[in-house]
């Protein structure tokens, strides 16, 4: 996971997407969009828990400082996905953005993100399933990382 260092600890606002199926619409879908996954993995490859039941790859979309550059930049990426509309909506993948903030420190003690009405029927027309996970964090718990 990518982590940007602010003066008050570590801050997390990123966006991942994830995504699983086939081997050929994976290879397809990831030369498409030109997307350089984070991780990956193949059906049955051994995992912490058991096996994966099916390939796929996460992917980091963005990274940014507030949650409002966070949904600046996942809009731009939406935008540049409708060309492959057909790629991402193919019946044997599964393709989820993950949005993702830290809350509870000094400098960002609560979060929003805000999707308007076009960035969810951007989602839903690629179909792509959203999913907002919060991260909890305090400065008590930025400054033990910070002292190690």
């Amino acid at each position: 996971m990518l982590q940007e260092t602010s003066p008050g600890g570590i801050r997390v606002n990123l966006a991942t997407l994830r995504v699983e199926g086939d081997e050929a619409a994976l290879t397809a879908m990831l030369s498409s969009l030109a997307l350089e996954p984070d991780t990956s993995w193949k059906k049955g490859q051994t995992r912490r828990a058991g096996t994966y039941s099916s390939s796929g790859f996460n992917v980091t979309v963005a990274d940014a400082a507030t949650p409002k550059q966070l949904l600046v930049v996942v809009r731009s990426f939406l935008a540049e996905c409708r060309e492959f509309r057909d790629i991402l909506r193919a019946p044997s993948l599964s393709v989820e953005l993950d949005v993702g903030f830290t809350v509870g420190d000094s400098e960002q003690f609560a979060a929003n993100l805000r999707f308007d009405p076009s960035d969810l029927l951007a989602l839903g027309e690629l179909g792509i399933t959203l999913c907002v996970t919060a991260y909890p964090t305090s400065d008590e718990a930025n400054a033990e990382d910070e002292a190690t």
